[in-house]
């Protein structure tokens, strides 16, 4: 967690909340749809990968498989540690990081798409 965790936040402030998203994810058996794991089972480095690489054949493909990939996707830093450790309880399932603005955390699928569209032009 603290791997997805590392690469995911745009600051080490918002860690604990994006935990915390996973975690609830995780919770109801959600897909964790992580940006950052895909790119490592690609080998990509894109700000969002395309819908043909959520698409791709790997364990650490969370669009696919639910659940933590088999391994860590990096080294985490102490802030991702410790934010995997102690979450931010939240009843946020999802987020998204516009590029001239905070991050933009949503309670629900019809939030979220609203804000993708306000957000993600």
């Amino acid at each position: 967690m603290a791997s997805i965790v590392q690469q995911e936040a745009v600051s080490n402030e918002e860690m604990p909340k994006i935990a915390g998203v996973y975690y609830n994810r995780l919770n109801i058996g959600m897909p964790l749809q992580s940006d950052p794991t895909v790119n490592y089972a690609t080998g990509k480095k894109l700000r969002q990968p395309t819908l043909e690489d959520t698409k791709i054949n790997s364990p650490y493909n969370t669009y696919k498989y639910k659940g933590l990939p088999p391994t860590p996707i990096c080294n985490p830093g102490i802030e991702a540690i410790k934010a995997a450790i102690w979450p931010e309880k939240t009843d946020y399932l999802y987020f998204l990081h516009p590029l001239d603005a905070p991050t933009v955390f949503s309670k629900t699928l019809e939030e979220h798409n609203a804000n993708k569209s306000k957000w993600l032009k």
